[in-house]
């Protein structure tokens, strides 16, 4: 055999044997899938958590089936190694893109090392941060946002799972699943011991403390916790927030349903009790949503301020079937409750948070038409369901540039261009209707005078502390929103908080809560990235339309501004 056929022999054989090799591209909590870069990113002792790679096991999902849990399951172990001590994990599922395991309550907290073998071959060290609570809060979608996998406490014998459709009542006990609590007293692989773990955790339901019942193993399963609450007396809506605090860590943010006597929940923002009556009956609920925005965005930079104000309509109309509606987020991913805040997560190339449930698209027609005090315009179709147009945009430039103290008139986006979303009444329809969606038409008025007062104090936000937000001239039959965002650049972890006023308030706070979710922002050459915007919306004009259960027409005007989050 020659040299060169011999290396060719070789080359190969080190090629099959490195695809072979397991490798581990993540560990997360398995409630929360909160990624690295988050502060509430760690993995807690005894908590399960979720490895994701290749060649991690079989194709075939291996479960194991009975206590004592192993920690070898078909083929396939892991270790973490903090501080010099390694220890293995007690497994309980495992295929080739994933393994389920939980950390043992006794490896010490600290950055350590993951691997992952399987069939003798093991994988390349996976960093990993240890501590000794952060919990996550396991959710209908399986993706950690949205709501929560929590029961109503009807009685011994009847405990549903809590949604849109089920909602809870003021005071009743509810029990929260996840995992992530603390450690335990002994191993982790046998049968979970039942009682209090000492953790100091406070349970939030739309920013008000709940009153904790239980705090501990589920009794049932290996690695999942339980906590049992009491819903506070002064929420309800379809889209409650909910979050466990424990000293500066957060949970995931998720939701609950409250409706006075429990049953189908209504919310001004997400459905009323008749819409989700019909979703009932029929298991489908089709909806549509026309939205006029104006944003103002202030930048500042090396001296230099940038204001630019660009005015959007968009639309989109969807069909939700049973399993769908209930796991969803709610208008358009971002549902809150008035009087609350909530946050989104998001990472990787995405730029804002969305909504992991995917309705099927309806098709309204070839555009969506609005008239108002500027007179006509269009919308045009996207793709699908999906219209979006700008209605108008400008920029002014100033600051620091002598002789510059407002825009540079005659520039391409320079100076002051006329704005469509004045103040006044607005009309939207989409002519004859479309395949899916038959024709309809609403309206809605444009109110003015609205000022966020302590615009220019913020300029730095401190996550550890409450945010406070004032405004006056707001409208008393309307509603005031703030939202934040923060971005790291680093390890490409974002997060977005949203909260709902009614418009006869004076201000609202930002809980440290919400803050303590969000990664600290990026600086580029000197410029903040994050942004905080504070707005005012209308209670949404409803409509109908053949195919379409519940349409709204709404609109948001926005002051935003870029911060930093520290």
């Amino acid at each position: 055999m020659s040299r060169t056929i011999r290396s060719i022999l070789f080359a190969g054989a080190f090629a099959m044997i490195a695809a072979a090799q397991p490798a581990v591209t993540g560990a997360l909590n398995t409630a929360s899938y909160i990624t690295p870069g988050f502060p509430n990113a760690g993995l807690a002792q005894g908590s399960m958590i979720a490895i994701f790679g290749r060649n991690l096991g079989p194709a075939a999902i291996a479960q194991a089936g009975s206590f004592p849990l192993p920690t070898e399951l078909g083929g396939t172990s892991a270790k973490i190694t903090v501080a010099g001590q390694a220890s293995d994990l007690v497994m309980v599922y495992t295929l080739a893109t994933q393994v389920g395991a939980i950390v043992p309550s006794n490896v010490p907290a600290g950055s350590g090392q993951l691997t992952v073998t399987y069939n003798g071959q093991t994988s390349a060290s996976y960093p990993v941060q240890v501590v000794a609570s952060q919990f996550g809060i396991f959710t209908i979608n399986q993706g950690g946002s949205g709501p929560a996998v929590v029961q109503n406490v009807n009685s011994e014998s009847d405990r549903p799972v809590n949604t849109i459709l089920n909602a809870a009542r003021p005071n009743q006990a509810m029990i929260l699943w996840g995992t992530g609590l603390g450690a335990i007293q002994g191993s982790d692989r046998g049968a979970p011991p039942v009682g209090d773990l000492n953790q100091p955790i406070e349970v939030l339901v739309g920013g008000r403390r709940a009153n904790v019942l239980y705090k501990g193993r589920s009794g049932c399963c290996a690695g999942i916790d339980q906590i049992v609450f009491e819903v506070p007396g002064n929420v309800q809506g379809c889209y409650v927030p909910l979050v466990v605090k424990n000293g500066n860590s957060v949970s995931n943010f998720t939701s609950i349903a409250v409706a006075p006597t429990g049953g189908v929940c209504s919310d001004p923002f997400g459905y009323t009790a008749n819409e989700l009556n019909t979703a009932n009956s029929t298991g489908k609920l089709s909806v549509g949503s026309v939205t006029l925005s104006r944003v103002s965005l202030k930048i500042s930079a090396a001296g230099v301020n940038l204001d630019t104000v660009t005015e959007n309509a968009s639309a989109g109309f969807f069909s939700y079937d049973g399993t769908q509606l209930i796991g969803s987020r709610g208008n358009g991913g971002t549902a809150v409750t008035v009087g609350a805040c909530t946050l989104f997560t998001f990472g990787g190339e995405a730029t804002s948070p969305s909504d992991p449930t995917r309705p099927r698209v309806l098709d309204a027609g070839a555009a969506i038409n609005l008239n108002g005090p500027g007179g006509a315009k269009q919308v045009p179709k996207v793709q699908g369901g999906i219209y979006s147009a700008t209605l108008s945009t400008s920029t002014g430039i100033g600051g620091g540039i002598p002789g510059l103290p407002g825009g540079i008139p005659g520039l391409p986006g320079g100076g002051a261009s006329a704005s469509y979303l004045t103040p006044g009444a607005y009309r939207t329809d989409n002519g004859g209707g479309g395949a899916d969606v038959g024709s309809f038409t609403s309206n809605l008025t444009i109110p003015g005078n609205f000022t966020w007062t302590n615009e220019a104090a913020i300029t730095q936000v401190n996550r550890g502390n409450d945010l406070p937000i004032t405004w006056t001239g707001s409208d008393a039959n309307g509603y005031v929103f703030v939202t934040g965002s923060a971005f790291d650049i680093t390890s490409k972890a974002g997060a977005a908080f949203y909260c709902l006023e009614r418009g006869n308030a004076s201000g609202l706070t930002v809980p440290s809560a919400v803050l303590l979710g969000m990664p600290a922002s990026s600086v580029i050459e000197g410029t903040q990235t994050g942004q905080l915007s504070v707005g005012i919306t209308n209670e949404p004009s409803r409509f109908t339309a053949r195919g379409l259960d519940t349409g709204i027409f709404s609109y948001t005007s926005m002051t935003a501004k870029t911060v930093g989050y520290r």
